[in-house]
């Protein structure tokens, strides 16, 4: 059985790194912030998930920091904010039509992003690569209900 080794790690680190780096060169002459683009990346590749709260959770940055991007991209009208009908003090983050050509160039860079990493990798190996992370996933799932 194949064990995972700390390159394994590495690598999706890279990745990660990579990708951020591609991203915030595709929109640049707006002069975003890192953590700027990761908003804006977070709330246009997970509909659904738009709190402050989601991005700071998932991607693993500090609240204050999100507070301070979020407000950011409000003063500069690329985001806007609506509270939760059901729960008040939830605040929901909207994307802006000011925000449309951002969110392409993004989005053109994720799916080149993609297909650059995946050349030369079958669909058997992509196939097999989502089973495993599925499993992974699942397993991490389990693991963060014994963290809390």
């Amino acid at each position: 059985m194949y064990k995972i080794q700390e390159g394994y790690f590495i690598h999706f680190a890279r990745v990660n790194k990579v990708y951020r780096k591609l991203c915030y060169q595709s929109v640049e002459e707006y002069h975003f912030t890192p953590n700027e683009i990761e908003v804006m990346m977070f709330l246009s590749n997970n509909p659904g998930m738009d709190s402050a709260s989601d991005i700071a959770y998932y991607k693993n940055i500090s609240k204050g920091l999100v507070a301070k991007s979020v407000e950011s991209l409000y003063n500069k009208g690329f985001i806007k904010t609506e509270k939760d009908t059901k729960d008040r003090r939830l605040i929901h983050l909207i994307l802006t039509e000011q925000s449309a050509d951002v969110v392409k160039r993004l989005q053109s860079c994720k799916k080149e992003f993609i297909r650059q990493l995946q050349e030369g990798v079958t669909e058997e190996d992509l196939a097999a690569m989502d089973r495993a992370t599925a499993i992974m996933n699942k397993n991490l799932d389990e693991m963060v209900k014994g963290v809390k």
